[in-house]
């Protein structure tokens, strides 16, 4: 048995194409964990269940000019962040956005005039209503952003994304990004983060490549 597996795994893995940028001709198909959840989706719209929200407590003097910065230059850098899932004949497929601006002024709420209390009700309300919204997948962007005003230095930033375009692994990359681009940013530094060799949508297509015939019967 344990040769056979060995066999098995041998074969799988020289069945593997390179993983390398792929030329995007036409709708581009979706990862097979995408289609799980746009499957479920169309199954159970209106529903939040793949929402990923996020809070962040922000202490002290915050550059607002830098953190919208910040975030655009991360949904400028990965397309993930600004991917769409409309569909052809009942097939989801992959939109990337060629333009999606976040504005902060836009999306921000004053809740200094409030009394401490009255915040912290009014916070919990509108975080429980963002992570309880549910998305558009075909026509509206996955990832939205609000800035709670508590105090002159004292702020929450509340993003949700859907899990189709984001996991826990992808949310660790997004963190240390935002780091280190609002630090540079603030101290007026010019950020070159590295390179991305591939972006999601080139793994969908190559794990499409791989993933069919006898190699996915074997799967």
């Amino acid at each position: 048995s344990k040769v056979i597996d060995s066999l098995r795994h041998d074969n799988v893995l020289s069945s593997l194409p390179r993983l390398l940028p792929r030329e995007r001709k036409g709708p581009i198909p979706l990862s097979f964990a995408q289609q799980r959840l746009w499957f479920l989706d169309q199954l159970l719209p209106e529903i939040a269940l793949y929402n990923i929200p996020l809070a962040l407590k922000l202490k002290g003097s915050l550059n607002t000019e830098a953190l919208e910065r910040t975030l655009n230059t991360l949904i400028e850098r990965h397309e993930s962040l600004r991917t769409i899932f409309p569909s052809i004949e009942g097939e989801g497929y992959q939109k990337i956005l060629p333009y999606l601006k976040l504005r902060l002024t836009e999306c921000s709420i004053d809740l200094t005039h409030l009394k401490k209390k009255e915040q912290k009700f009014s916070t919990e309300s509108i975080a429980q209503q963002e992570a309880n919204k549910p998305f558009n997948l075909s026509t509206e962007p996955l990832i939205r952003v609000k800035l709670l005003i508590l105090a002159k230095e004292e702020h929450i930033l509340l993003i949700t994304m859907h899990h189709i375009i984001s996991d826990g692994w992808s949310m660790d990359v997004f963190f240390n990004e935002l780091s280190i681009l609002y630090n540079g940013y603030c101290l007026k530094e010019e950020i070159s983060l590295p390179a991305l060799p591939l972006q999601y949508a080139d793994f969908a297509l190559w794990q499409r490549e791989w993933l069919q015939g006898e190699v996915l019967d074997q799967q």
